[in-house]
């Protein structure tokens, strides 16, 4: 294979990539009436996440700009994970330090605008990795130190979770490769757009997953779960 044809074909993966987000979308309509309070709230995400990958591609043709789009998607889903994570996680401290993390993301992607907006965007992206990797893995952990069994994999957050771990992790490894791309050409470009979709179709996966095994109780807003374990101490 060619290099053209590989960019041709990349170009035709992100696209799916960002199609794919309809899959969820259909099962969120499917079986809505079994989400828990916190899954619906993540429901919003499939909607948003269409509305800005519309809005990009309309204003890069239209305004060959998409760049306040992107930054805004990054800021959004930052956003509606943290209140979907904060009825979810029932530690006190960990809640208090989600907050925190939240408004420091949001404090940093601000003053990257003193900048400029195409390093905004990547400020933006990075922020919202790290931020949300963090919120994962401390749900992660919840989960692992739960002194009851428990089937991790028809829990929606913790499959939630584990997606978004891996589209961090892949994520972040494409802007390491884009850091070469400034010595090295055009072929590393092209594999930090190959990480970065296999990244986005694992999220949408994990994602699929998690709306297909939502169950009203599961997971336990973070007030029930407090509430019970008041009771159970009492």
């Amino acid at each position: 294979m060619s290099l053209a044809q590989f960019h041709s074909c990349l170009g035709w993966l992100i696209t799916f990539m960002q199609f794919s987000i309809l899959v969820p979308m259909v099962v969120v309509w499917w079986r809505q009436q079994h989400f828990s309070p916190a899954v619906k709230m993540l429901s919003w995400y499939v909607y948003l996440s269409a509305f800005f990958a519309l809005s990009a591609r309309l204003s890069g043709i239209y305004l060959h700009n998409n760049l306040f789009f992107l930054i805004g998607f990054n800021v959004t889903k930052v956003l509606l994970f943290a209140a979907m994570y904060r009825l979810v996680l029932t530690g006190p401290r960990i809640r208090r330090v989600l907050a925190i993390a939240t408004l420091v993301a949001l404090g940093i992607v601000a003053a990257s605008f003193a900048l400029d907006t195409p390093r905004t965007v990547t400020v933006s992206r990075v922020v919202q990795c790290a931020v949300l990797a963090g919120f994962a893995l401390a749900y992660l952990e919840q989960g692992l130190n739960r002194g009851v069994a428990y089937k991790f994999t028809h829990d929606p957050i913790w499959l939630l979770s584990v997606g978004q771990l891996i589209y961090s992790a892949t994520t972040v490894s494409a802007f390491s490769v884009e850091f070469v791309t400034l010595f090295k050409g055009d072929i590393f470009n092209n594999i930090s757009s190959l990480s970065f979709s296999i990244g986005g179709l694992a999220f949408n996966y994990f994602l699929t997953l998690a709306f297909l095994r939502a169950k009203p109780d599961v997971p336990a807003p973070a007030a029930v779960a407090a509430a019970r374990g008041r009771l159970v101490a009492s």
